[in-house]
């Protein structure tokens, strides 16, 4: 098997957030469907490759200055523990060679896949300071998308989930190269239908707990009310003061930013760890909030729903669409 890549979609700028990214050139071997090589800074060793960026889970764990975000200190909590412990940002996500082609086409890196994801990674740090500021403009919309795309095709789990998929479709199942292949044609699908998703950008208060982060890096919200059962998003914790939910809808265009009441910035990290398939991580100041983490369930169960979910706007829920003469409290 030879890996191959779509020309259009591994040569730059698309990809790249408008100056977000790292633009790789791409050598193309037989036609427009063929073996890619990436040339890039960022190239992986093969070693320590992440499924979670080092980068993202720093930005929920606390910072020294001078020090990469990497290095970050956090505080992470297995399913398996009654109580966390500190660790670098660095030292957790990650599997050795877990991107690393078996059989690779001649003169292919056998980290490609690896180096594909540092296509958005160099810009993480940048992306949410601009969210934080509330910034709306098509290049932080754009790497939002990428990045959501990107973080749905990483975890070890996408294995034996499209397995599953495939079985439901009567259709053999994947291994080996052939794995990250599937991967990495589920990220080029799926940029086109989420650029036309709505997204939002979630604040979390000072008089919040900050956001948590699990090791899949996204979660499916359900909307919380009578009215919209069977809907759902897609959220992603994005540092520990901001987060993004994108879902289908009527969109904009453009990034809506709201602040979060309390109570929903818990149920949101309820759901991180409820639905984290091996651990969540946080900053070191919430370790006592993250030993005793509670499910969506009893969260759900303290909630006020009736007033809404954003400060300043009455009856407006995390994925409804919010006009600019939202009845104020």
């Amino acid at each position: 098997m030879k890996l191959a890549l779509n020309q259009e979609w591994v040569v730059g700028n698309q990809i790249a957030g408008g100056g977000f990214g790292t633009v790789f050139e791409a050598e193309i071997v037989d036609g427009d469907k063929a073996a890619v090589n990436l040339k890039g800074e960022f190239m992986s060793s093969g070693a320590k490759q992440h499924y979670v960026p080092a980068a993202l889970i720093g930005g929920f764990g606390k910072k020294s200055d001078h020090k990469r975000l990497r290095d970050a200190v956090v505080c992470w909590r297995r399913r398996e523990w009654a109580e966390t412990l500190e660790t670098s940002a660095e030292a957790i996500g990650w599997r050795v060679g877990m991107y690393r082609l078996q059989n690779p086409a001649e003169d292919l890196d056998p980290d490609v896949v690896d180096a594909v994801w540092k296509v958005i990674e160099p810009g993480i740090s940048e992306a949410v300071r601009r969210f934080e500021d509330g910034m709306n403009t098509a290049s932080e919309r754009e790497w939002l998308v990428v990045y959501a795309c990107m973080a749905g095709v990483r975890h070890p789990e996408f294995e034996p989930a499209i397995n599953r998929w495939l079985a439901e479709q009567g259709k053999p199942g994947v291994s080996g190269d052939d794995v990250h292949r599937v991967r990495l044609e589920a990220l080029e699908n799926g940029l086109v239908p989420m650029r036309k998703w709505c997204w939002r950008i979630l604040h979390s208060p000072p008089e919040a707990p900050r956001f948590t982060i699990n090791d899949r890096a996204w979660s499916y919200l359900p909307q919380l009310r009578s009215t919209a059962q069977g809907r759902r998003a897609l959220y992603l914790p994005l540092s520990s003061r901001v987060a993004a939910v994108g879902w289908l809808g009527q969109s904009t265009g453009g990034l809506d930013h709201q602040t979060l009441r309390t109570n929903w910035v818990r149920w949101l990290n309820a759901v991180t760890w409820t639905t984290a398939p091996t651990f969540i991580a946080g900053h070191p100041d919430e370790a006592n909030a993250l030993n005793v983490e509670r499910t969506t369930n009893e969260v759900e169960k303290a909630m006020t729903l009736r007033i809404g979910s954003f400060q300043g706007i009455t009856g407006k829920y995390l994925f409804d669409e919010v006009s600019e003469d939202a009845g104020l409290n």
